[in-house]
């Protein structure tokens, strides 16, 4: 346990193929499931997709000094920088958009840009997966602060403020910009930081992820799903559905990790070019499917392809472009190395 609170290594360091492709995964997981609906959808994709994203976070953490001046800051405005420069680029953007639609379609209500504005789990349609940003941010900014407390009481904390959020937690959804919620993401980033601090013991990944995978599947494969949903404060069977969400996000890591270090050059670069826009296909890929106008339960796997082809065909290329850092997040591409990383460092590179 007390390796958590060691002080990450510094120096230079190349992203890992292997964790820019699950965040390409959870993604087309995120996509999928606002196009379909429904018990199998939530069994299958809103127990992971989510919360692989803060569990990531957590793995790639980089624990700051001891006494450390201005961490939060620092943790703040960087984040700042990557999440919430892009996040309120894409507000601004797509609301003139929206409000030009829906004045042609004569269907504007002050409502349609209130709510994306205040953000939270009200949020729906084109913005409905616009509360995942605030929520990254928070949740970062209020790991980074809790560093300066003793490791046992840390995890006291975070236990605590979980077990708050079962009974209450969609109640707190509704507060503006995901501040309710944002506290849930801590156990999932807690787990991450966990499993990086036991990732080099792993020496068969691909087998260990493999069980993990499995072991995290079974509430689903025998009819019992620990369904979660995040943005609306909803973290399933109570202990169960955090257990699967945290075992299906560290199988399907350990997995792509082993099998990248197998691979060549070229495809860590494919997937780490891929993984520059997914913030981008995260805000806008609700967008595609609002303008389909296509229902739900008639929607073919066109439309699926679509909401990523679209999003994602204009994230490659705005990454080529001065605009990377504002809306996603990024530097512009040629400016971050995309190397093929070594057996022993394509654990833990951060990304």
């Amino acid at each position: 346990m007390a390796t958590l609170d060691r002080p990450a290594q510094t120096g230079a360091a190349t992203r890992s193929g292997a964790i820019d492709a699950l965040r390409v995964v959870a993604v087309v997981g995120i996509v999928a499931g606002h196009v379909w609906s429904g018990p199998l959808v939530d069994a299958w994709l809103y127990t992971w997709h989510v919360p692989a994203f803060f569990l990531l976070s957590g793995y790639l953490w980089k624990t700051r000094e001891p006494g450390a001046r201005g961490a939060v800051r620092a943790e703040a405005g960087k984040r700042l920088r990557t999440i919430m420069v892009p996040y309120a680029a894409w507000l601004a953007v797509t609301l003139l958009i929206h409000v030009v639609m829906l004045n042609v379609r004569d269907q504007f209500q002050p409502e349609a840009v209130i709510l994306p504005v205040v953000g939270g789990s009200l949020n729906a349609g084109p913005f409905g997966a616009y509360w995942f940003m605030p929520a990254l941010f928070l949740s970062a900014v209020a790991f980074r602060a809790l560093e300066v407390v003793p490791l046992a009481l840390r995890i006291t904390t975070i236990i605590a403020i979980t077990a708050t959020l079962y009974p209450v937690g969609q109640d707190l959804a509704l507060l503006p910009l995901s501040v309710g919620v944002s506290g849930g993401a801590l156990i999932f980033m807690l787990a991450g930081q966990g499993l990086r601090h036991i990732r080099a013991r792993v020496r068969w990944p691909i087998r260990v992820g493999a069980l993990c995978l499995l072991t995290g599947l079974v509430p689903t494969l025998i009819g019992r799903p620990a369904s979660l949903d995040i943005k609306y404060g909803e973290f399933g069977t109570p202990v169960l559905g955090i257990v699967a969400a945290v075992l299906i996000s560290s199988g399907l890591l350990l997995i792509l990790e082993g099998v990248f270090t197998r691979l060549p050059a070229a495809v860590h670069a494919v997937s780490t070019s891929l993984a520059a826009g997914c913030l981008m296909v995260v805000l806008t890929h609700t967008y595609v499917l609002w303008l389909l106008e296509i229902p739900e339960e008639e929607r073919p796997f066109w439309v699926l392809l679509l909401a990523l082809a679209v999003p994602w065909g204009i994230a490659l290329v705005l990454h080529r472009t001065p605009l990377s850092r504002v809306l996603l997040g990024t530097p512009r591409a040629g400016r971050i190395g995309a190397s093929r990383p070594s057996p022993s460092r394509a654990a833990g590179n951060p990304a």
